[in-house]
């Protein structure tokens, strides 16, 4: 009895060490067969994940997970090299040995069904991390600068060459505006701005535009200018307004930017949409448009350039853009009549962009020579003018908020198309007709016509210097 508990031990030692190895080989078969299953299983799922993913990447603008992308490689890795063995455990289970038992190379038998078993687990496991997944992709950062749509454009590269000196090679340089009236291009030179930062590398880390608008609303630039920051909404909703101004500040603080902001109509102190005034130290800037120029002074702007209407060269280059320059050409009485037609719309680029649309396609002369007499005559008829350009116009006279501003560029309005005035005599006028108040001072009267050509000036609805005023409704 002594003897055999000895030799009964190691002989369920010896079974222990052998049975793995003989399980190899005595279960390729079912082995084999698992593992197909496991494979053709596992390749499913891999092009779900994939589908899955790959969409999302397209319609959320996401990016796929790390985890997930280290899942998708180890599948293919793992698919590289498992037809080969399933190949191989074919072929052999088509040459038995004349035992049903044993096959006839032990030990390839055992090798391969040593292969077979660890790639079974592989599956296995990668099927297992697969339901670990809580997402497949998540969203990805807003690039440095959006890309913004702007076709071609005319007559603005030198403004746009300006502005980039200022605002690459500057330093001492940090808020800048650009003013003008409506409809001059304004913002389609900060789109200019924008796409010229996109397309090459002048060291900001990142640029955002903000619209504003007349309403304007600090909750939601701050808003806007959070999303390109990266700061996350469910945090953002949390914080009270101090919260999130001191949240932008440290966002900014870290970053070297250029904050474009488009359409101001009255000072917008930037230290309440969370940028810090001396955070622009580290050569971050500020860029602006408006048509007052007042709020160009409101807002401490370091230098200011007015966007001015085309020449009468870029005007009918422009027009002709919009237009189509071969329907030009088409016959030479539409020449003459297109050249009338730009000359007409005073470099406005919103008009000429306006009346051009309306014209394309139209070959009959006639045809071009009413569009012409509309527009001397009552050019709020032609197609789009009402829209497109007295709509923006619009704004500005509105913004006067002053029924004395309003009523002195309305009288302007009744003199002649591009009538020149001296400014005192402009002002002589609106005393005689009452519009300065009803004062006996000279003094203060004159004061006050001087007041009103300013803010007429300010708000680009006259142009002209000391000596001479030009009406440019």
């Amino acid at each position: 009895m002594d003897f055999a508990s000895p030799l009964l031990e190691l002989v369920k030692q010896l079974w222990g060490l052998a049975s793995k190895p003989l399980g190899y080989i005595y279960n390729l078969k079912d082995n084999v067969d698992s593992l197909r299953n496991a494979t053709e299983d596992l390749k499913a799922v891999m092009e779900d994940v994939k589908a899955r993913v790959e969409h999302e990447e397209e319609e959320a603008r996401a990016q796929r997970t790390r985890q997930v992308a280290n899942w998708l490689g180890k599948v293919q890795e793992f698919d590289v090299g498992i037809d080969q063995v399933l190949e191989e455990a074919r072929e052999r289970d088509q040459i038995k040995c004349l035992s049903r038992c044993l096959p006839r190379n032990c030990w390839s038998s055992y090798k391969l069904g040593k292969r077979v078993d660890q790639l079974l687990n592989e599956a296995r496991q990668l099927q297992h991390e697969k339901g670990e997944f809580r997402d497949f992709t998540s969203p990805l950062p807003p690039p440095p600068v959006l890309e913004l749509p702007v076709g071609e454009t005319v007559g603005l590269d030198v403004s746009l060459n300006k502005v980039l000196k200022w605002l690459v090679g500057e330093k001492q340089i940090r808020v800048f505006a650009l003013y003008g009236k409506g409809g001059v291009a304004k913002t389609t030179l900060m789109k200019r701005i924008s796409q010229e930062l996109l397309h090459a590398n002048h060291g900001f880390d990142t640029v955002i535009w903000v619209a504003v608008s007349r309403q304007v609303n600090e909750d939601s630039i701050r808003d806007a200018i959070r999303k390109r920051l990266h700061i996350q909404d469910d945090s953002w909703d949390q914080w009270s307004r101090d919260e999130r101004v001191h949240r932008l500040c440290d966002a900014f603080y870290r970053k070297k930017f250029v904050l474009l902001i488009d359409d101001v109509w009255r000072r917008l102190a930037i230290s309440n949409i969370g940028v810090p005034c001396h955070g622009l130290k580290n050569g971050s800037k500020v860029v602006f448009t408006t048509r007052l120029k007042h709020v160009c002074d409101q807002m401490e702007a370091d230098r200011t350039l007015e966007v001015q209407c085309l020449t009468p060269e870029e005007a009918l280059r422009l027009f002709e853009k919009n237009v189509g320059k071969s329907l030009v050409n088409f016959h030479q009485d539409i020449q003459d009549v297109a050249k009338d037609i730009a000359e007409e719309c005073k470099g406005l680029p919103l008009a000429l962009t306006t009346v051009g649309r309306a014209m394309a396609g139209r070959e009959n002369p006639h045809e071009w020579r009413h569009a012409l007499a509309t527009l001397k005559n009552n050019p709020h008829k032609h197609s789009g003018m009402v829209e497109e350009v007295y709509h923006i116009l619009e704004f500005s006279y509105n913004s006067l908020n002053d029924s004395t501003l309003q009523c002195c560029f309305l009288y302007c309005c009744l003199f002649p198309e591009d009538y020149l005035i001296r400014p005192h005599n402009l002002i002589e006028l609106w005393r005689g007709e009452g519009l300065l108040g009803d004062t006996n001072d000279v003094y203060s009267s004159r004061d006050n016509g001087e007041y009103v050509l300013d803010r007429l000036k300010m708000a680009c609805l006259l142009e002209g210097g000391l000596d001479v005023m030009e009406d440019r409704m």
